[in-house]
């Protein structure tokens, strides 16, 4: 199947017009959102954002007023524009309900290939209850495409082509899980095993979560291991 994919670039593209000024303003809210990403919002403060965006602190209030409207600006600039790149182009309506998983799961792979920070500022600040951004993004999530998603992949159960064993309401934030949480973590477990020379790069990880995911919505893995199971016996 030839899928076109979203250029989560382009996608994030949607910004304010031209000019010096408004340039600036682009890179300091790229600086707040990789600091936030690195040490998260709470542990962020104005002085450093600044610093890291090459301007004074009275610059930040400046272009982005307050604390609120700077977080307000990340999700509707940054993180808006790359949930999009993932539900809204053409293709998702195309093909069979297998074809439109890996459709989904490629574009999370893009956006996460060229948006690194993404997968950090999502663990910390989205996934967690507490999170800085979780309301903000949850209140914007596309819920009628996530809707859809859930009647295809139980319409395409009934037809047996996907295991009655999935949950079709889990899937779609599994899928993410799948995605974001070994990205977000890579460091972590490199620090806890210095031995691990393990690279997780795309190739890498697209093969991994692929076959996870296929064989588990077909049931073909399951089922070689209730045979495997069966023959030891």
């Amino acid at each position: 199947m030839s899928t076109r994919r979203a250029s989560p670039r382009s996608a994030a593209a949607g910004r304010r017009p031209g000019g010096a000024e408004s340039e600036r303003r682009e890179q300091l809210l790229d600086a707040a959102i990789g600091l936030f990403a690195e040490r998260g919002i709470a542990n962020t403060t104005v002085a450093q954002i600044a610093a890291a965006g090459g301007v004074t602190s009275a610059m930040v209030h400046y272009w982005f007023d307050t604390r609120e409207k700077l977080l307000d600006a990340v999700v509707d600039e940054r993180l808006m524009p790359l949930i999009r790149a993932v539900w809204e182009p053409a293709g998702i309506e195309c093909g069979g309900a297998l074809d439109r998983v890996r459709t989904l799961l490629l574009r999370m792979l893009d956006v996460t290939e060229e948006v690194p920070w993404l997968p950090a500022l999502w663990l910390r600040e989205i996934v967690q209850e507490g999170g800085l951004l979780r309301e903000r993004v949850l209140k914007r999530i596309p819920r009628e495409r996530n809707a859809e998603f859930r009647q295809i992949i139980g319409r395409a159960q009934t037809r047996g082509e996907i295991s009655p064993q999935i949950m079709p309401e889990l899937l779609f934030f599994s899928m993410l899980g799948m995605v974001m949480l070994p990205l977000a973590t890579a460091k972590s477990w490199r620090r806890i095993n210095p031995d691990m020379e393990f690279v997780l790069d795309r190739p890498r990880l697209e093969s991994h979560v692929m076959t996870l995911l296929m064989q588990g919505l077909t049931g073909r893995g399951a089922a070689r291991a209730v045979r495997a199971r069966r023959s030891r016996a």
